[in-house]
């Protein structure tokens, strides 16, 4: 009896129901599924983006935590006579110097004295950087000195790669890197060309730094 009625009812139900109510009913279940589907599919991406942030900062946390660690191995107890035996120690224009021995060395050359007195200033002293300290300033974790270069030298292309690559600690040699060196700033640089007797590539290099000692 009741089954009849419930039949009834819902026979009479559907009958009465305009079609724009009917075809609403049945969008809003696809409707409805389609939202949960978007939603969820954007909550994924917003946890994806916050996960990608979240490495990218501690990637960069680590790294930066890496070159301090890399700095502070490198420069922690660092040498006070590094300029000495890294920087002044240097001679220049090799090439220039074997140049000269083979011209002075041709009997069909008979003045030689331009030749004798450029290689005597390229093997002598003149031809070394020297710096002298002009000021220095000490605070609890360093000591600051500000060395300056007493004289200009000259050097070719080849000694300014290896002179910068041992200021600027861009050496690939292992026995470098462990080196107690101080940290080194270039404050003041000077760079001009000039001629030779031998008319080659060569430089005239002044230039001041700062050392800093931890």
């Amino acid at each position: 009896m009741f089954h009849h009625f419930f039949e009834r009812s819902g026979r009479f139900f559907f009958q009465q129901m305009r079609l724009p109510f009917f075809l609403l009913l049945l969008g809003i279940g696809p409707l409805f599924s389609g939202f949960l589907l978007f939603y969820e599919r954007e909550s994924t991406e917003v946890f994806q983006n916050q996960f990608l942030s979240i490495a990218k900062k501690a990637k960069k946390a680590f790294e930066k935590k890496e070159r301090k660690e890399w700095f502070l191995a490198v420069h922690k107890n660092s040498d006070p006579y590094f300029l000495d035996k890294e920087i002044e120690s240097l001679s220049f224009l090799e090439q220039e110097k074997a140049r000269l021995k083979n011209w002075m060395s041709h009997p069909a050359l008979s003045n030689k004295d331009s030749l004798k007195e450029r290689l005597h200033f390229l093997e002598s002293d003149q031809n070394r950087i020297s710096f002298v300290e002009a000021g220095i300033q000490i605070s609890n974790t360093f000591k600051e000195t500000l060395e300056k270069q007493r004289e200009s030298v000259e050097i070719d292309q080849g000694d300014l790669k290896r002179l910068l690559s041992l200021i600027e600690e861009q050496s690939l040699d292992p026995e470098f890197l462990k080196t107690n060196r101080p940290q080194l700033v270039i404050c003041d640089f000077s760079l001009s060309k000039k001629s030779t007797v031998l008319q080659n590539e060569v430089f005239d290099l002044k230039m001041d730094i700062l050392k800093r000692e931890f």
